[in-house]
């Protein structure tokens, strides 16, 4: 008659992990999570960094052709020389320099009548007359110094450099141009530039604007040309990035109603 091997007395082990394995599968968990969130941050920094790109470079092509595009139909452009609003909101008036703490250029510019005005005229017209002038000032002012309702979000790191791109809207009172949507009279050409006086509106084109060593405005009065330079700036955490990186996109408007 056989009988079984005898095996030793001793304590069954229970089911579960060990101290040491759960160690070893939270660091192994807290290598993964880490891993995960670099990833996630990563992903985030570059999906910004592409969409604050794509805005300065939206930026520089807006300014560029909404200003060009202004400047081309100027009937004159106003003397360096000339005192004009500093684009702050309190209005100051100071020389309209290509140079300066507050670059400035101001020019002569047309009020064409739309659609709604010239059928209000008597008979109707043709849309498309000018009706109006005004001397239009651009002038940089740096961000810092806009008030908090026309600009963005406040961002120490942005206001050290960028500036506000402001656009100054001037009437001469004697002759002011038609409110939308009425019939305006034929003004072929624009009364002396000293005659505009009252400001009629001031808008912020961007408050994301750079400028550098280079003057953003030129004018050539002997070619009749108006020279822009342009470039954007915006902060990502401590660090500024410029576009175009090196230098300023340069446009040169042939101002061809300039006497």
């Amino acid at each position: 008659m056989s009988c079984a091997p005898h095996r030793p007395a001793g304590r069954r082990r229970e089911a579960g992990f060990t101290l040491v394995e759960l160690l070893v599968g939270m660091a192994i968990l807290a290598v993964l999570l880490a891993a995960v969130f670099s990833f996630q941050q990563s992903t985030t920094e570059y999906a910004t960094t592409q969409n604050n790109q794509a805005t300065r470079l939206q930026t520089v092509n807006d300014i560029a052709g909404y200003v060009g595009d202004r400047l081309r139909a100027a009937g004159g452009i106003a003397p360096s020389s000339m005192s004009l609003p500093n684009g702050t909101a309190a209005g100051t008036s100071e020389t309209c320099s290509a140079t300066g703490t507050r670059p400035c250029l101001a020019a002569l510019l047309p009020v064409v009548e739309d659609a709604r005005g010239a059928a209000a005229c008597t008979p109707a017209v043709a849309p498309g007359r000018v009706v109006g002038w005004t001397l239009t000032v651009y002038r940089y002012v740096p961000r810092a110094e806009l008030e908090s309702t026309l600009r963005g979000p406040d961002n120490a790191t942005l206001d050290q450099k960028a500036y506000g791109l402001v656009e100054i809207r001037l009437n001469d009172p004697s002759r002011p141009p038609p409110a939308a949507g009425t019939c305006g009279t034929r003004q072929s050409t624009p009364a002396a530039i000293s005659q505009y006086t009252q400001v009629a509106a001031r808008n912020l084109i961007t408050d994301q604007a750079a400028v550098g060593s280079a003057a953003p405005f030129e004018v050539d009065t002997a070619l009749k040309t108006v020279t822009l330079r342009v470039q954007t700036v915006t902060a990502q955490g401590a660090k500024l990035t410029y576009t175009p990186s090196a230098a300023p996109y340069k446009l040169t408007v042939n101002t061809r109603n300039v006497p």
